[in-house]
């Protein structure tokens, strides 16, 4: 019975054990700079000394922008509809409910920042992403007939009561600017698709005094957004290629053909010593046309060269760039050739390598072995470390 439960305990077990083995495949991201629109829809709170349902509305916004990294993204933004106030009726001689409503619409260039990759790094396989926005725009104002109602009813109020007005209500009624209004905010967004987020929007704006049609004792009006809408991004917003498994380097010897250890040789006398074989690297990086930065699909060649030296300090390497003669001039193969040398190296001294251990060779398009289909073959950097 127990060579049973180890049995049934094996099977179950198996599983597990071979995905731990495997593991799970992990992959590289670039991030890819792109366009992308939004539209939302919400409420509205306008700060006021009436009660919180008297001051709400609905409210909508349109946007589009640019996401220029992981980080950082510009948008145009279109926030519009309808803001509300009132009077504290207790002001008002004879009391009175004394509101008013207006529209608007208020164009503002949005800065966003992504916290989440900004800490997290970034990861477009992750769902939630959080940042944080701050804008500058302005603010004009339509269809105010209601506040220039309200400042004639409140005139006529006082009149009817045999009380004189020590103050001007709604001194601003007539005013529809544009004014100038800063926002700050903050958004989640869910990601749906590599393309598509839906996302929660929050933010507050501050404008001119004036706003409200009422002349207070504070700088600035205020509004609340909350929104919540839809974005969409346009084209391929990132670049995903597998993590290829790291070579060890106690197989580094078998990435070139080796020069056999020589044999040790024994005399009756003397013995004579022998030297160990050091092992030897040899990578091509290959470039895209006009291109001299390493592709996201290359960087693995570039982490076995780093781990090759790193475990080899006495190794040394030689980068030989180079450019195919079927496209550009001799002067600008040379030149191309030159740098894409030059980022190989750059990589390397990046980790930790020192510049003594590197050379850098560019041969521009002068060492062609490839013709024809094959022409783009000789867009690499040969790399030989021993």
């Amino acid at each position: 019975m127990k060579r049973l439960y180890l049995f049934v305990a094996a099977v179950l077990m198996f599983p597990v054990i071979s995905a731990s083995a495997q593991g799970k495949q992990e992959y590289d991201y670039e991030f890819n700079p792109h366009w992308f629109i939004q539209g939302q829809a919400g409420g509205q709170y306008t700060l006021g000394e009436r009660n919180f349902k008297d001051l709400t509305s609905l409210n909508f916004q349109l946007g589009g922008g640019y996401e220029f990294n992981p980080y950082l993204a510009a948008r145009l933004s279109v926030n519009a509809y309808q803001s509300k106030a009132g009077m504290a009726q207790y002001v008002i001689p004879g009391g009175g409910d004394y509101q008013w409503k207006w529209n608007y619409v208020a164009p503002s260039i949005d800065g966003m920042l992504d916290i989440t990759n900004l800490f997290g790094g970034f990861n477009p396989e992750r769902k939630l992403s959080f940042g944080v926005l701050a804008g500058v725009g302005v603010n004009i104002v339509f269809d105010k007939d209601e506040a220039v109602d309200q400042k004639a009813a409140i005139v006529q109020a006082y009149a009817n009561n045999g009380v004189t007005m020590n103050q001007e209500y709604l001194k601003y009624a007539g005013e529809t600017g544009p004014f100038l209004a800063l926002r700050l905010g903050s958004y989640l967004d869910f990601h749906i698709t590599e393309n598509l987020a839906l996302g929660l929007e929050l933010q507050a704006n501050a404008t001119s005094d004036k706003y409200n049609s009422k002349d207070g004792d504070n700088l600035n009006d205020w509004y609340f957004n909350g929104l919540i809408g839809i974005k969409y991004c346009f084209g391929k917003t990132n670049e995903k290629t597998p993590k290829e498994q790291m070579i060890p380097v106690s197989n580094a010897a078998n990435y070139v053909d080796c020069p056999e250890p020589a044999e040790k040789i024994v005399e009756k006398i003397v013995e004579t010593p022998v030297e160990v074989a050091v092992p030897t690297l040899y990578e091509e990086i290959y470039f895209d046309l006009n291109k001299d930065k390493i592709a996201q699909s290359e960087k693995y060649k570039v982490r076995n060269m780093i781990e090759f030296l790193k475990n080899n300090p006495n190794a040394t390497i030689e980068i030989s760039g180079n450019a195919d003669k079927a496209t550009g001039t001799h002067q600008y193969n040379q030149a191309i050739s030159q740098r894409r040398a030059d980022n190989v190296a750059k990589a390397l001294k990046d980790a930790g390598i020192a510049e003594s251990r590197i050379t850098v060779i560019a041969n521009g398009d002068t060492k062609n072995i490839y013709e024809g289909a094959d022409m783009k073959l000789n867009r690499v950097c040969i790399c030989i470390g021993k």
